[in-house]
């Protein structure tokens, strides 16, 4: 049975339920607009309006008092999922700066666990629009409205998920072998966060410093995505080749900063046989020539339209070296990488190149 309060308060959210949708919404683009001019790339950004039902249930625990709906917190609600779990930290800054925090509501759940509790919970705060954003036209109706803002990695939104799927939660009376194994579960999980923090931290460190281990020892720099690309923007004689390519066919050089493409670079060099910068290096400076007059055979057959990838020069010389183990290989390679002409299929399209390969050798 409902109190007159709680019969008032679902009246209200039936009557402002539309307003709210607005509202969340609002509050949804801003937090993206925010991640984005401050440089943060998040794995999701999410919001809600709390379902009738959810609400009617939450206002009729027993304990809790509610006196009008902007009374409950949550009715609307932005969740932000990071990729690791320092950045929860971070944005948690940029929304107290950017938003109006109610100290009192917000309450970062994860200082609430004891070292020998199981959960993963996650910040949050409560707040509402700031100031100046209250003061224009547009937002000004959705002055005093509350939105909840959640900010969790992506192991503890997996976390959360999980144990509500299985229906527990921090303070439930669990059994004991069920208890630990959560605990143990939790230790595992807060350890592989500071892990992928770990590494992407490494990873930041090693394009920094693989330039000039590129530089006084190329010898020691194994072929991957972030050496391949310290190579192709630093290497005179890789840049002049693809500056060469370029001008035979009259188009420009577009850079590559795209892991994926990298990526694919680099394992095209490693099936090659080079697999470190040394021997990339000495690779292109022994087929430079063969390089340059197989592609000017290529594009003199079949015209090249819009522009060259950095790196244009270095994807030719794996094919060049494939193609001296014979065509068999050449077709190997092709179909390996999903190398085609538009009008072709991988096996013809290495019989092509191999003979202008062939021939120019």
């Amino acid at each position: 049975m409902h109190t007159d309060t709680q019969k008032l308060i679902l009246s209200e959210y039936d009557g402002s339920y539309r307003l709210y949708e607005d509202f969340v919404e609002r509050c949804e683009v801003l937090a993206r607009e925010l991640l984005a001019v401050n440089g943060y790339r998040v794995h999701s950004v999410t919001s809600r309006v709390k379902e009738r039902d959810r609400l009617e249930e939450k206002i009729g625990r027993e304990g809790k008092v509610y006196g009008k709906l902007s009374d409950v917190t949550d009715v609307a609600g932005v969740r932000i999922i990071t990729h690791f779990e320092d950045e929860v930290d971070n944005i948690g800054a940029l929304i107290e700066r950017e938003f109006s925090v109610n100290p009192a509501e917000s309450i970062d759940k994860r200082k609430l666990l004891d070292p020998d509790r199981f959960g993963y919970l996650s910040l949050h705060y409560v707040c509402t629009l700031h100031p100046t954003r209250l003061g224009l036209a547009e937002n000004r109706r959705y002055d005093g409205l509350p939105c909840e803002i959640q900010i969790r990695s992506i192991l503890q939104h997996a976390w959360a998920e999980i144990e509500h799927d299985l229906g527990y939660k921090p303070d439930s009376t669990v059994p004991a072998p069920i208890r630990r194994r959560f605990s143990r579960l939790a230790g595992l999980l807060e350890l592989a966060d500071q892990e992928f923090k770990n590494i992407r931290d490494d990873l930041q460190a090693y394009k920094v410093r693989v330039p000039s281990e590129i530089e006084s020892q190329p010898s020691e720099v194994e072929i991957d995505n972030v050496s391949i690309g310290a190579f192709l923007i630093n290497n005179v004689l890789a840049r002049d080749l693809d500056r060469r390519m370029a001008e035979m066919v009259g188009v420009g050089i577009v850079e590559i900063d795209s892991p994926i493409v990298l990526d694919r670079v680099a394992q095209q060099v490693r099936y090659a046989g080079l697999t470190s910068i040394d021997s990339l290096q000495n690779g292109l400076q022994a087929n430079k020539d063969n390089v340059l007059r197989q592609w000017k055979e290529r594009v003199s057959a079949r015209p090249i339209r819009g522009s060259l990838g950095r790196g244009v020069a270095v994807g030719h010389l794996a094919q060049v070296i494939v193609a001296r183990r014979g065509e068999t290989a050449l077709a190997d390679f092709f179909r390996h990488f999903e190398l085609r002409f538009p009008d072709s299929t991988p096996e013809g399209s290495a019989r092509e190149v191999f003979a202008t390969i062939r021939d120019c050798l």
